[in-house]
């Protein structure tokens, strides 16, 4: 599929404010609630989020959020979509919003979700990309107003930093909600804990890795503060029992 270029300009409709409410809505109804409220000015009538969120043992959870209906966004869970689907392969390579058109994805028999979207009254819709170092988001902002296509490039801009918030919110509403996930511990937490586990010290640890003994200290610091203990060794005994790492 071809971006769309867009060359008509409006003013963008976010506030720093309007961001600070998506990143602090306390719980899920508040926080789809507010996206609800700041799309309808957007001319966007409903919006999807898929997050895959990894932990170190690969994928711990796929987490759907949006307005949509649920037999579609069920849709978006399945392995057929993720092969199909045009737009999954667009942003899998790119981090540049994609705008297209209902009937184009239905033509190209893009999934299962889309014939039931423009039975809804979708026309159009602009899908996004957000990537952190545990998750990687796709949301869809979908509209059914004919007149409100193509997206202005301020519009596009305003629908990625939206989406930026969005995924930030539902990455951290996602682990308040979940206590009995597995922590989500950084690439470098984990190698900072392996040699630990290896009887090695933080200076020891820093020359493996290239890095500063004062950040070997930060990791374990935060890997412990993730597995709810005090101290690296507790954080290394923590990370044994969960399976995280394996004992030598």
């Amino acid at each position: 599929m071809k971006t769309t270029l867009l060359t008509t300009e409006s003013p963008s409709r976010l506030s720093g404010a309007n961001l600070s409410a998506v990143s602090q809505a306390p719980d899920w109804e508040q926080l789809r609630e507010c996206m609800q409220n700041l799309l309808a000015d957007l001319c966007v009538c409903h919006f999807m989020l898929k997050m895959d969120i990894t932990s170190s043992n690969g994928v711990a959870a796929c987490h759907l959020f949006g307005t949509l209906p649920a037999p579609i966004m069920n849709c978006f869970s399945t392995n057929e979509l993720t092969q199909t689907d045009p737009i999954n392969r667009h942003l899998a390579k790119s981090n540049r919003p994609q705008t297209w058109q209902m009937e184009q994805l239905c033509i190209l028999n893009a999934g299962p979700a889309y014939p039931l979207l423009k039975a809804k009254g979708i026309c159009h819709g602009l899908s996004v990309t957000i990537r952190s170092e545990q998750a990687r988001t796709r949301v869809d902002f979908y509209s059914n107003a004919l007149e409100s296509y193509p997206y202005p490039t301020t519009r596009q801009a305003d629908l990625l930093l939206l989406g930026t918030y969005l995924h930030e919110a539902t990455e951290l509403m996602w682990r308040k909600t979940e206590p009995n996930q597995t922590p989500l511990l950084s690439a470098r937490e984990l190698k900072c804990l392996e040699w630990s586990a290896r009887g090695k010290t933080s200076q020891e640890i820093g020359q493996i890795l290239g890095i500063t003994q004062h950040t070997v200290y930060f990791h374990l610091k935060n890997a412990a503060s993730k597995l709810g203990v005090y101290g690296s060794r507790h954080a290394v005994s923590q990370a044994i029992m969960r399976g995280i790492i394996k004992p030598e």
